[in-house]
């Protein structure tokens, strides 16, 4: 059985980078069929999001993700906030360094959540 999602709303405003250069693991609930894929770095027997050649998910195009409405499940749970939270800053250099994690999404992440703050805790959309 699927299991069920958080789903956010995260103000992207347009920004892509959790999109350029991640791992995107496809899930159980993920037909791996439905999707162009290539094998994980880092986990072995799974799949991932395909990228292009300069590192960008495949399905990201001009307009962002071009399957946003059934895209793999971590993408819809995505929240770049929950990196920044979960992670000091030195964790988070630690694991861009290892290729882990691009420090950019975990600072607009950051971003985010001082925004939220100086908003009083409403996402500034």
């Amino acid at each position: 059985m699927a299991k069920a999602l958080t789903i956010r709303e995260v103000p992207c405003n347009g920004c892509t980078l959790c999109c350029q250069g991640d791992a995107i693991r496809l899930e159980e609930e993920d037909r791996a069929l439905d999707y162009k894929t290539e094998t994980h770095p880092y986990i072995p027997g799974a799949l991932m999001i395909a990228h292009k050649p300069n590192g960008e998910c495949f399905y990201l195009n001009e307009q962002g993700c071009s399957i946003h409405s059934w895209a793999p499940s971590l993408c819809r749970s995505a929240d770049c906030r929950s990196l920044a939270i979960k992670l000091n800053y030195d964790a988070a250099r630690s694991l861009h360094m290892m290729g882990r994690l691009d420090f950019r999404v975990w600072l607009q992440g950051r971003r985010l959540i001082e925004a939220m703050a100086a908003h009083g805790g409403k996402d500034n959309q």
